[in-house]
């Protein structure tokens, strides 16, 4: 393959599962070293290297574009045209955040540089004139747990203080929930708490709140596993974490009060009208747009 192709190698919800998916993310991540020409794009429902030059050693299973379908390919992940729910915003984030680590680990191949930037240039754009939204993936956890007891006033236990650990913490709060956060890092908790009126804990005071809270919602980088440690019976748990935060044998103790990343796969509807067609006018004049940069070396 030519030095000046771009290709994508990948995999997403539907061919692998998170646990899988963590896999390749750790196998791509040990050759990356100072790779410049690689930028690695993990999110909730897809990992997939972007380069140009050799690929990487990878399953045969992933998904191979290159040339113009993989810059297109990157285009419509940054616009939410790929996401489970069309045109959400956590993934303009997270390719954001791609580009914004690969430059803090090492020197970056323009090329990959000005694809990165134009992809997010392109999903800013798409999402410029959005007047609706079918919700995040955080909405669409806390409506599942909503859907199997009442949250009102009631005790809602949210386990992460990311980004989508707050988002769980907005959506909770806004159903009306009385919020507990837990994190590996109390202090970071009490800062989300106190933004709910709430209160923020460590991950084994979490564990041990778990039973008494009437829904846990998890989105933590990692597993809890000071969760093995309940015996009691536990509520139901949303867990938006990829893959999976809460353990295997916790999960199977749940008896179908567990939620997944990889259930909130399957998109809903109905979809945001009018935004589809929006965002394919931009990510083809942005596909041109880099293709023609490209071309000109």
């Amino acid at each position: 393959m030519s030095s000046d192709q771009l290709w994508v190698v990948g995999v997403q919800a539907d061919s692998a599962s998170a646990d899988e998916r963590a896999r390749l993310a750790r196998a791509v991540e040990r050759q990356l070293g100072g790779q410049s020409q690689w930028i690695l794009l993990s999110t909730c429902h897809r990992v997939e290297l972007y380069g140009f030059g050799t690929m990487p050693d990878v399953e045969t299973s992933s998904r191979v574009e290159t040339g113009e379908e993989a810059v297109r390919h990157l285009m419509r992940v940054a616009a939410g045209l790929e996401s489970t729910i069309v045109g959400e915003d956590e993934i303009l984030h997270q390719v954001r955040d791609a580009l914004k680590q690969a430059h803090a680990s090492r020197a970056l191949d323009r090329r990959l540089q000005r694809l990165f930037e134009t992809a997010i240039a392109a999903g800013r754009r798409a999402r410029a004139g959005r007047t609706a939204s079918s919700g995040s993936l955080a909405q669409q956890a806390v409506a599942w747990l909503e859907r199997r007891s009442t949250l009102a006033g009631r005790t809602v236990l949210v386990v992460g203080a990311g980004r989508m650990g707050s988002s769980l913490a907005h959506c909770a709060r806004l159903a009306g929930a009385k919020l507990t956060i837990a994190s590996r890092d109390a202090i970071r908790a009490h800062r989300l708490a106190q933004v709910y009126g709430g209160r923020g804990i460590d991950l084994a005071s979490g564990a041990e709140l778990a039973p008494r809270s009437v829904a846990v919602a998890v989105a933590l980088a990692g597993p809890w596993h000071e969760l093995h440690a309940v015996s009691g019976e536990l509520p139901p748990i949303a867990d938006i974490s990829a893959p999976a935060a809460i353990p295997a044998g916790v999960r199977a103790r749940l008896n179908g009060g567990f939620l997944g990343i990889d259930d909130l796969y399957e998109r809903p509807k109905p979809i945001p009208g009018g935004y589809i067609d929006d965002a394919v006018r931009v990510v083809a004049t942005k596909t041109g747009e880099y293709v023609r940069w490209l071309s000109r070396g």
